[in-house]
């Protein structure tokens, strides 16, 4: 609440950190029209009998949500974009291995193998900012992308943000905005209780408004 309150304060248009983590991902165009658990478990049943279009729809549910997930972690969309497809690929070939259980969505499932598979390929590797996570400058005249642009800079604002949290503070806002799990789902993920999901999570948005607030005000610059 507060995080949205004071973004809004310094954005013409209301959008808060979920906004954000959806700006990351809009090279897919979007997220699908999301469907409930019962409708992802039927395309699952269905994929497992090779059901090509169901696995199509699958990937297209969740594709988006894994590149988010993974993004805030990694240096570059290139990067994000190959875990991402690697992840996506394993789950898919994998789904005799997944056993519904009650309060874990498929979602969560699906998430775990991208962080893990992000894990092992770039456990190396720290994020760094690049050019790429500098704002976009804005420009003098009004133009019919001025919707992209403030996707761009919500988007620069929120990778820079990310870089300066704490590894498991960055894992754990990740997977509540970028996947949507709940404080249970990223608890059982991380091996931590659901209590300490909140209390870290609550204080990671706290600095990450703070910082993207600077950000916007800035322009970009550093401060």
């Amino acid at each position: 609440m507060i995080l949205t309150v004071t973004i809004d304060a310094v954005a013409p248009a209301p959008w808060s950190l979920s906004a954000c983590f959806k700006a990351l991902s809009v090279m897919f165009g979007g997220d699908a029209e999301p469907l409930d658990e019962d409708a992802v478990l039927r395309l699952v049943e269905l994929a497992r009998t090779g059901d090509r279009v169901a696995r199509q729809r699958l990937y297209r549910q969740h594709v988006a949500r894994v590149f988010r997930t993974v993004r805030g972690t990694l240096r570059s969309d290139a990067e994000a974009e190959d875990v991402t497809q690697d992840a996506m690929l394993t789950a898919l070939t994998s789904l005799h291995r997944y056993s519904p259980r009650s309060g874990v969505r498929f979602a969560a499932w699906l998430t775990t193998i991208a962080v893990n598979t992000m894990r092992r390929r770039f456990r190396r590797k720290r994020p760094e900012l690049t050019p790429t996570g500098e704002l976009p400058d804005m420009p003098d005249t009004d133009t019919d992308v001025g919707d992209d642009i403030d996707r761009a800079k919500q988007r620069a604002a929120l990778l820079r943000a990310l870089a300066e949290l704490e590894p498991r503070e960055r894992e754990i806002v990740s997977l509540r905005y970028g996947a949507e799990l709940n404080a249970a789902e990223i608890a059982a993920q991380l091996g931590l209780e659901a209590a300490n999901v909140r209390k870290i999570l609550e204080r990671a948005r706290a600095r990450l408004g703070e910082r993207i607030v600077a950000l916007l005000q800035s322009g970009g610059a550093p401060s």
